[in-house]
């Protein structure tokens, strides 16, 4: 994949932007880092007028963390970014391996991934929200290296265009499924999951990270319904929604054969018998 984007170190940090990201991520991982991060968003964030380039876990990453949780992580504390499922991607993936990112905000799992796989590997990664989905798309460019095909869509049901509800503090948390949740409203096309993997030309799944804000039921259902079971991952990492699903997705996937690996704060993390 190859999108024309300023250069890496376009949005380089001033010498006192570099101080406290470096003073903040030296508290990461720690008992220290929460507060670290805290502080270093109130030296920063009062003069912030875009986005930052970074190296985030030895990649190259463009972020803007004004309206988005992910990117505040990201920048002040990344190993806090949901630690337990990074650490088993490190264990499962490898070379040549098959990532898919539902909901992929900036990019943070497949940055993450982009290494373990390789160019080799493919990452497959859907994101509707434009504000986040330029920036995911910025990451990739500045890692050409690798193998990285982007749908700027949302996954559900049918063809279509639906209303994603934008909330103001965070860009990253835009759902389908609360239409009233969010302070902003953008209309976005919206297409069956198993229509991108075809696409893609994926053959297999070998882990899939799907957080769409309630919304996974209804891309995953109709998902498991029409794939030949070759296509099904092997590993999945599910946002814990029930309070918005439609439907009893847990069940569902319990008869499909996954198990509960573990389960966290955030996500559901099951595999495939």
């Amino acid at each position: 994949m190859s999108n024309e984007v300023s250069p890496f170190g376009t949005f380089s940090p001033s010498a006192f932007q570099s101080r406290v990201i470096t003073m903040a991520r030296s508290f990461d991982p720690g008992p220290l880092s929460k507060f670290a991060a805290s502080v270093g968003k109130r030296l920063i964030f009062p003069a912030l007028t875009g986005p930052l380039d970074l190296v985030t876990w030895g990649v190259k990453t463009r972020i803007d963390p004004r309206r988005n949780v992910t990117e505040k992580r990201l920048m002040f504390s990344p190993s806090r970014f949901e630690l337990e499922e990074r650490e088993l991607l490190r264990r499962e993936l490898k070379a040549g391996d098959i990532f898919v990112d539902v909901g992929a905000n900036v990019g943070a799992y497949s940055l993450w991934v982009g290494p373990l796989i390789g160019p080799s590997g493919k990452i497959v990664a859907i994101e509707p929200q434009p504000s986040v989905l330029a920036r995911l798309r910025a990451n990739f460019a500045l890692n050409p290296g690798f193998n990285a095909h982007v749908f700027g869509c949302g996954a559900g049901e049918t063809n279509g265009f639906m209303t994603l509800s934008v909330g103001s503090s965070n860009e990253g948390g835009a759902s389908l499924a609360t239409v009233s949740g969010g302070a902003d409203q953008v209309e976005v096309a919206v297409r069956p999951l198993i229509s991108m993997i075809e696409e893609a030309r994926l053959e297999r799944i070998d882990a899939l990270k799907i957080d769409i804000e309630g919304y996974e039921d209804r891309a995953l259902l109709p998902f498991f319904s029409q794939a030949p079971r070759g296509l099904w991952p092997r590993l999945l990492i599910l946002e814990r929604s029930e309070k918005d699903w439609a439907s009893d997705l847990m069940g569902a996937l319990k008869s499909y054969g996954y198990s509960l690996s573990f389960a966290t704060k955030r996500n559901y993390v099951m595999k495939l018998a």
